[in-house]
């Protein structure tokens, strides 16, 4: 799980709700940080943590021109444009210099917080049963999902790899946030090719009813 570390003020006003918008270069962690993937909040200061749910990005050259677009509301400053974006600058240029800042431009990330989430590894027993429950069933949909829409590529071979490495962000309507959730797993970097795919689905769904992929 990727993890986004804030300031004590910053971690503190994300989680009372003041803060819904992380400020970072636009850098190659930060695309790598995709809409709808659940990442962990880290509080610089104490390393007490949370989750949250990346919802979408604002992308600028720079952070006075972020700070002229974006609600400031969202930022999570609340004193006047001079003295918040002289905050701003004097906070990122911590991290960065404004010579960075320049050559990759910035990003601001709009963040869920996800005050009743949990990792598997934190769960109790009960918890985690019924959360691979719900997996399963959701693998099921999107099992179903995942063969309708591929179906339309070229042979679900070579297109069937290409499909996945130009669609990272495939969102299928119609189905819930758990079928999605696995579908993006399932379409994630971590699937090389179409065996790989057909060997994620069969280890977490324990079935071989699969139609017949061909490694390429």
């Amino acid at each position: 799980m990727k993890h986004i570390i804030l300031k004590k003020d910053r971690y503190a006003k994300f989680i009372d709700g003041k803060m819904t918008c992380w400020l970072t270069l636009n850098d190659e962690y930060a695309k790598s940080l995709q809409v709808g993937e659940i990442v962990r909040i880290v509080d610089d200061n104490s390393n007490d943590g949370c989750y949250a749910r990346v919802m979408g990005y604002y992308v600028y050259g720079s952070f006075d021109e972020l700070y002229k677009k974006v609600n400031k509301n969202e930022l999570g400053y609340d004193g006047s444009d001079k003295e918040n974006i002289a905050l701003i600058k004097s906070q990122m240029y911590l991290q960065c210099t404004p010579e960075s800042e320049q050559q990759y431009g910035v990003r601001g990330i709009k963040l869920e917080y996800l005050p009743d989430y949990k990792e598997l590894k934190d769960m109790t027993q009960s918890e985690a049963e019924a959360y691979l429950q719900g997996m399963v069933k959701g693998v099921q949909k999107a099992r179903k999902q995942l063969f309708r829409t591929l179906e339309k590529t070229d042979g679900m071979t070579v297109g069937l790899a290409r499909f996945i490495q130009s669609n990272p962000d495939l969102y299928f309507a119609g189905i819930g946030e758990t079928e999605n959730d696995m579908l993006k797993f399932l379409l994630s970097e971590s699937i090389k090719n179409a065996q790989t795919l057909l060997d994620t689905i069969q280890e977490y769904e324990g079935k071989t009813d699969f139609p017949v992929i061909r490694k390429y």
